[in-house]
């Protein structure tokens, strides 16, 4: 396409910029509205109400050189975006219609981060996850649209500023990723590793790290074990259910389950971002496969050396993502199933206690603290599987159809079949289990 027809394209949504730049880029209005201004303009709706939480808490790190660091790298990308804003307000520079809005939103936007930054240093205990969600995932969208303004070629200026801004904001993901464990203040330095992680330190537990390196060396005792998080101690658990237990007028055979799960919900619905996730990284894989077979009948070319860097990048995405929502997904199923197990026991536990000798079968009391929990935990182990496979069931067989048509039905009648045994013999085998 010719030179001077590419800046009209790049004037359009796109989001596909044609044979402008190789065939293979974004418009720059695309990048500057979608990938550039709408997470910073979510960002900033979030920012105010996270503010007003943080400003209630109280101060739990002592001064740092990070925080000075921090508000510096935040300083100077606010000087590069007023160069940016110079330089495409600039009469020769070729803009689009939303170049200069999108830069002074980033301005602002920044400055606002700045003081959500300072705020999070000083009055939580691991770095902020809200600002390096953003950080990441904005550092990936501006290097795209710092590769645009290269290879235009006639927006040279606005370009260098750009990759030393992307520069900027790598910095300061990393300062924002440091955690805080050696600064915080006396009283919050008990905490356990995992609560002051950030996210990075969370996403691929690093926080285990530490334990590792000690079982490598020497053999692991409970004194090496890492210290416990507060909302799996067990104290804690039993007040969040005895009281509301308790304070249950009617109890029928399902008030205690859905006790736990109303005194426990926030728990159990961190782990359906995770799921929902995995199953879109999931069902990336087939067309992944379908693009890659489709791309090795294709002769070798720029157009095509450029899409061959793009599916290694996608297959990246696609199987770090993979990794890291599973994990998560299972982590903080099983944080949940731990909470509910500690919990039961707890209230198990401190009924037995007051319960006369010879008003109890103390075998009766052994088979809840054991059996019946440990049913109670294993169901737990697939609660969101009974929502999610349905779901992935459905895309399966839509995507069948799209290749077997009605042939698709096959599997899944065999599926039905084998489910509809399974719960005839299973299920009596269980019960009986149990009550023996």
């Amino acid at each position: 396409m010719s030179a001077s027809v590419c800046p009209a394209v790049d004037n359009s949504f796109g989001p596909y910029a044609g044979s402008c730049r190789g065939g293979f880029d974004f418009t720059l209005l695309f990048e500057e509205t979608i990938l550039s201004l709408l997470p910073l303009c979510v960002i900033l709706v979030v920012v105010p109400w996270r503010a007003l939480y943080l400003v209630r808490r109280k101060t739990k790190v002592d001064g740092t050189v990070l925080l000075p660091l921090k508000l510096l790298l935040y300083a100077s990308y606010a000087v590069l975006q007023i160069a940016l804003i110079a330089l495409w307000a600039n009469p020769s520079a070729v803009r689009t219609r939303s170049t200069i809005p999108n830069a002074a939103v980033g301005l602002v936007g920044f400055l606002t981060l700045a003081l959500l930054s300072f705020l999070e240093h000083q009055r939580t205990l691991r770095p902020s996850m809200l600002l390096e969600f953003y950080l990441l995932f904005s550092l990936l969208f501006d290097a795209a649209k710092v590769r645009t303004l290269w290879l235009q070629g006639y927006n040279n200026n606005p370009a260098i500023v750009s990759t030393v801004a992307l520069v900027l904001k790598l910095l300061l993901l990393v300062a924002e990723a440091q955690t805080k464990r050696k600064s915080l203040r006396i009283e919050w330095k008990s905490q356990s590793p995992e609560a002051t992680s950030g996210l990075f330190g969370k996403s691929l537990f690093l926080w285990l790290n530490q334990t590792f390196r000690r079982g490598y060396a020497n053999s692991l005792s409970v004194e090496d074990l890492l210290q416990l998080d507060k909302h799996l101690m067990a104290h804690y658990l039993f007040e969040k259910l005895h009281q509301p237990w308790s304070d249950l007028a009617e109890k029928s055979p399902r008030s205690l389950l859905m006790l736990v799960i109303s005194r426990l919900k926030w728990r159990v619905l961190a782990a359906v971002p995770p799921r929902l996730a995995l199953i879109g990284f999931k069902f990336c894989q087939p067309f992944l496969i379908e693009r890659a077979i489709s791309f090795n009948r294709q002769p070798i070319n720029q157009t095509s050396t450029n899409q061959g860097y793009g599916l290694i990048g996608a297959y990246f995405l696609v199987y770090t993502g993979i990794a890291v929502t599973m994990g998560q997904y299972q982590h903080l199923t099983y944080r949940s199933i731990t909470m509910a197990r500690g919990g039961l026991i707890s209230m198990l536990f401190a009924k037995v206690t007051f319960v006369k000798a010879n008003a109890a079968d103390p075998a009766s009391s052994l088979t809840l603290m054991s059996a019946d929990i440990e049913r109670i935990t294993n169901g737990w182990q697939t609660m969101h599987e009974c929502w999610a496979n349905p779901i992935e069931v459905g895309i399966a067989i839509y995507l069948l159809e799209r290749q077997l048509g009605p042939a698709c039905a096959i599997p899944l009648g065999v599926a039905i079949g084998k489910l509809d045994i399974l719960v005839k013999h299973r299920v009596p085998l269980a019960v009986s289990w149990i009550k023996a």
